[in-house]
C-alpha cells in the first residue's frame, strides 16, 4: 500500500504532430515511452515498463 496518493498532472492535449514523439525513460532506460499530454510546452511522457512520468531535459541557454 502507498504512503501516499500520487499527485495528479493538469496534462493539456498534444498536437497531433507531436503525438508520435518518443524519450529515453530516465529511470529504466527503457525506449518504448509515449506521449500523455504536456505540461506547458513540454510532452510528458509516460514508460511502459516502470510507469513513471517524465518530461525531457531542456537545454539551458547561457547568456554572455
Amino acid at each position: 500500500m502507498r504512503k501516499y496518493k500520487p499527485v495528479e498532472l493538469p496534462l493539456k492535449d498534444v498536437p497531433t504532430q507531436y503525438a508520435e514523439e518518443h524519450a529515453v525513460c530516465p529511470n529504466c532506460e527503457n525506449r518504448q515511452t509515449y506521449v500523455i499530454g504536456r505540461l506547458g510546452l513540454r510532452l510528458v511522457f509516460r514508460c511502459d515498463r516502470c510507469r513513471v512520468r517524465f518530461h525531457r531535459p531542456t537545454a539551458t541557454v547561457q547568456l554572455l
